[in-house]
């Protein structure tokens, strides 16, 4: 406890000790007037017996507090902890030990940051402002493929570069000094920021990103995404690979995703209905209501529309719809993985058609999954 603190203290317990001997002698001056003038009975003789017992008790502990406080006047707070009284500040990075060493939180702050990147996959280096390395996590060293006795004698970023090409890790520009030189030209006139794919002969694909920071230093991350490429195209080669399978159907069919937008139609629904820029069908209700103006009077197209927005309890179902244009069709309406739904027309005078064998309608039943629910294809 300071001398500040403890003088505060004393001050606190006397002004309290005071208010109450006061409020004591103006309650007994009340009562001696009440008794003179009549306007209230005398008190019991036991009742002002224990006032004047819990006063004095009350002055009692005052005192015993104001001493307690005097005794340990040099005493420290926690035993075992030094005193902060000399010109040394304590080991701890509180209070005024930072005002009076913020080394020491820089420090701390180094220590940290070191130990939270050590565990990331992300290789993370720090180059300072005349470019050499400052710190580096495990991760750089897995990622860079250059062994850590390199890495501790602080190369310079033009050095790391040299060593990455002579890995292998860097792929090759066409002019290699102009590309090198936009890494140390971050900050200066040029953006603060650089990403960059990098494609390597091994296969695997680098994401790149420098960053300039304060003072002139650049942090660059290295982050293997080979596995997020390789994921994205086996997505993409299946959505094409499902869209040849639905346009060489027959009967028009679409999808719409969870929000009524329109994601995916085979070719005989845009031959039917027109082509993209032509037809107005690219949300769910402007499609119902355009077939419902086609079409005799039907009902199931206002319950198409109320499916298309039940979260659950979504079951296949059809109905039939008969177009002013004399055509007539067996709608089949399909859930869709996130919200959407899919319509698939069958001619009424076709529906022995391929469309309805049991490998077809395995081809479509593996289709629902790979469209977008956010209204764009994949």
């Amino acid at each position: 406890m300071t001398k500040l603190h403890k003088l505060a203290l004393k001050t606190r317990i006397s002004n309290n000790f005071r208010n109450m001997i006061v409020a004591l002698m103006l309650y007994l001056s009340t009562v001696r007037l009440s008794l003179r003038e009549s306007y209230m009975p005398p008190l019991p003789p036991h009742l002002v017996l224990v006032l004047v017992a819990s006063s004095l008790l009350a002055g009692a502990l005052a005192a015993l507090a104001i001493l307690i406080a005097t005794h340990n006047k040099e005493m420290p707070e926690n035993p075992g902890q030094k005193s902060t009284s000399g010109d040394h500040p304590t080991d701890d990075l509180s209070g005024n030990a930072i005002a009076q060493n913020p080394e020491a939180l820089g420090g701390a702050l180094l220590q940290t940051l070191t130990k939270t990147i050590a565990h990331l996959s992300v290789g993370i280096a720090i180059f300072d402002k005349d470019g050499r390395m400052v710190l580096f996590n495990p991760a750089l060293m897995e990622l860079s493929s250059l062994p850590l006795d390199l890495l501790t004698k602080r190369p310079r970023l033009f050095d790391f570069f040299d060593q990455l090409r002579t890995q292998g890790i860097l792929p090759e520009p066409k002019d290699y000094a102009k590309w090198r030189n936009q890494y140390m030209q971050l900050g200066n006139n040029a953006p603060d920021l650089l990403e960059e794919l990098w494609s390597l002969p091994s296969g695997l694909t680098y994401r790149v990103t420098a960053q300039s920071l304060r003072n002139g230093n650049m942090s660059l991350m290295i982050e293997d995404i080979s596995n997020e490429l390789s994921a994205t195209r086996g997505i993409r080669a299946r959505v094409r690979q499902n869209e040849c399978i639905l346009n060489s159907i027959d009967e028009p069919l679409c999808v719409f995703s969870g929000t009524g937008h329109l994601s995916f139609s085979n070719r005989a629904f845009k031959e039917r209905w027109g082509t993209p820029e032509a037809r107005s069908v690219g949300k769910m209700n402007d499609a119902i209501s355009r077939w419902k103006a086609q079409t005799t009077l039907n009902a199931n197209w206002g319950k198409l529309a109320a499916f298309s927005e039940q979260l659950d309890h979504r079951n296949e179902w059809s109905f039939d719809a008969a177009f002013l244009d004399g055509d007539s069709y067996s709608v089949r309406v399909n859930p869709v993985t996130g919200g959407g739904t899919m319509l698939r027309f069958l001619r009424q005078d076709a529906m022995d058609s391929l469309f309805e064998t049991a490998q077809s309608r395995l081809q479509v039943d593996g289709a629902r999954s790979i469209f977008a629910t956010d209204g764009k294809a994949i």
